[in-house]
């Protein structure tokens, strides 16, 4: 398989993965680009019988988040962002007031969860992964996965309430 046919499958998916990760718009299209650069310099030392390879790209995408935490000394996840572009589409304030509130509950109760159900929430609803292919890049247990994100669900549900 050839970088760019990489790239088209794979884009979107850890483009989203990443923007669930790091909500700044700017340092996730830098994360990603950083991403597919090691993706393009390492693709010809890929080797299929050792892993999959979608795998291996999110191997690398995490990676890539956890380098700029580290060099952000960042301890959260999650950081509350400009919102310029949703302001400047000519929404209403009353709403934009609405939506900025619902996203810090949001985030106030996502921050809450340890650092392994975020990922795992992550894996699951910006990836779309089902929980057989989560355990596989994770090295848990599917039934693990299954329990951890039901309790992370179960944790959010009542963090949140009416949301």
């Amino acid at each position: 398989m050839d970088f760019a046919e990489v790239y088209d499958r794979y884009f979107a998916r850890i483009y989203n993965y990443i923007r669930y990760r790091v909500i700044a718009r700017d340092a996730a299209d830098d994360l990603v680009e950083e991403v597919f650069g090691k993706v393009l310099d390492k693709l010809g030392t890929f080797d299929p019988a050792k892993a999959p390879l979608e795998p291996w790209l999110y191997a690398i995408a995490r990676n890539t988040l956890n380098d700029y935490f580290r060099r952000r000394k960042v301890r959260g996840w999650l950081g509350l962002t400009e919102r310029e572009d949703e302001i400047a589409s000519g929404e209403s304030v009353e709403r934009e007031a609405e939506r900025s509130e619902e996203n810090a509950r949001l985030l106030a109760a996502v921050a809450g969860l340890s650092a392994a159900e975020r990922e795992l929430i992550a894996m699951k609803f910006t990836l779309g992964l089902n929980n057989r292919e989560i355990a596989a890049q994770t090295g848990l247990g599917e039934s693990n996965v299954g329990v951890t994100l039901f309790r992370a669900m179960v944790k959010l549900r009542e963090r949140l309430g009416g949301i």
